[in-house]
């Protein structure tokens, strides 16, 4: 993944973040809104969002959710409202957080596409600004791979415990080490590349230096259940992220994927 600037991070990066973002929205607002994902327009953005929430998503917690309509959904880094336009379609109310302050240009996008269920709210990069128990399901998806520290993902972890109602659902995605797998369609490779994070990153975990809006943290899937279950969530499935778009379904992702349940 290409990330912004030319050097690595030196701002840290909540602040590297909010900067870029706010320089993006300041450029126009077709910048602002394929930002996040590098897409080709605006529209391309929501479309591979749409697509995203339904195939990392729905479709994993379709087997465990009863009544969506009737429930609250928070993305955790909602960016541009890309993939929050669809949850919100879907369940009764949606909420977002994220680290930048530009609610507003998101907020009146989503309306402009009949979006109205959704409120937004800006974090402090490591904490969820909610109540505890006050949401049914929560997910993140490209985001957790963007923190600079291991401790906040750990923190974002204890977070979605605290917020999520008991029996509560969480989908949440993180970087993986995926010298040999990325882009590539072979469960084998995808598998040896799981084997080798026990090489790569005895910790569990690898944190490196890298530019705003690049990968710079990998945690392995044995670490993530851990730090769960520590926290009081049951992992009920594994979810290796796919390619975003349709014709790339059957190549692996650069995330790791975990379905949990608060207790």
């Amino acid at each position: 993944m290409v990330g912004i600037g030319k050097k690595t991070e030196t701002r840290g990066h909540v602040t590297g973040f909010k900067e870029e973002i706010a320089k993006a929205r300041g450029a126009s607002d077709e910048t602002f809104f394929t930002w996040f994902d590098y897409a080709e327009n605006k529209e391309a953005a929501f479309a591979r969002g749409a697509w995203d929430f339904s195939l990392h998503i729905a479709l994993p917690l379709a087997p465990y959710l009863d009544t969506p309509a009737s429930k609250r959904v928070l993305d955790i880094g909602y960016g541009a409202g890309r993939m929050l336009a669809s949850a919100a379609r879907h369940f009764g109310e949606g909420v977002g957080v994220d680290i930048h302050e530009e609610y507003d240009t998101v907020r009146d996008e989503l309306e402009k596409r009949g979006v109205s269920n959704v409120t937004l709210d800006t974090t402090d990069g490591k904490s969820i600004p909610l109540p505890d128990a006050s949401v049914d399901v929560a997910y993140s998806f490209i985001v957790f791979m963007h923190l600079e520290y291991i401790t906040v993902f750990e923190a974002y972890m204890a977070e979605v415990a605290r917020v999520l109602k008991p029996g509560g659902l969480a989908v949440l995605y993180f970087g993986r080490r995926a010298k040999y797998s990325h882009n590539r369609s072979s469960r084998a490779l995808y598998l040896f590349d799981h084997l080798l994070e026990r090489v790569y990153m005895p910790k569990g975990y690898l944190e490196f230096p890298a530019r705003v809006n690049a990968e710079n943290l990998y945690v392995s899937l044995p670490y993530a259940k851990r730090c769960a279950r520590g926290n009081g969530l049951e992992v009920l499935r594994e979810l290796p992220s796919h390619k975003g778009v349709p014709d790339g379904y059957g190549r692996y992702g650069r995330q790791h994927g975990l379905l949990l349940r608060r207790a």
